[in-house]
């Protein structure tokens, strides 16, 4: 990540924290969910199709990195509404064949952080929605020109780069 845009090398330090984060809307652009399977975590990138560079990034961390960053096609608007807990633990991998263990929460995923970067407005309430199913911290950039349209704690980096914490 040396050469990485300063948004990006903002997230990633944000997100240091969290051991199992999922990303929304990965696009062609896996540079945050690399870097942190290269960091040692968990990551779970989705976005409605998955494009070829998120295909590769993930195939090169399972020979190069000590975490590991899966690729799901879904649609966050689906996974955050209330009948998205199969659809939460599909994309997750889980299996539910336990009664007890369906519901999409912290607990039952071990998803500790949602996020997502440049997330148009559009896409911010079922992001946020989403992070609280699965009581899981819920942080973002914007495309730059839009203000958050949720409710947000700012966190300013050095670069100039904002970081928007929803929960």
């Amino acid at each position: 990540m040396v050469s990485s845009p300063p948004s990006e090398r903002a997230l990633v330090a944000a997100l240091d924290p969290y051991e199992r984060p999922i990303e929304v809307g990965v696009g062609r652009r896996p540079d945050v969910a690399r870097a942190l399977a290269d960091r040692g975590r968990e990551v779970v990138a989705f976005d409605v199709e998955v494009s070829e560079d998120a295909r590769d990034a993930a195939a090169a961390t399972r020979t190069s990195s000590a975490g590991s960053l899966r690729v799901v096609a879904a649609d966050v608007t689906a996974l955050a509404t209330a009948g998205g807990d199969r659809l939460i633990r599909d994309a997750l991998g889980l299996d539910a064949s336990n009664e007890d263990e369906r519901d999409a929460s912290n607990a039952s995923t071990g998803v500790d952080a949602v996020y997502a970067r440049n997330l148009p407005a559009e896409l911010q309430r079922p992001t946020v929605a989403l992070a609280e199913r699965l009581d899981a911290a819920c942080l973002f950039t914007t495309l730059g020109f839009e203000e958050p349209v949720v409710d947000v704690r700012r966190r300013s980096t050095e670069s100039g780069t904002v970081v928007y914490v929803a929960r």
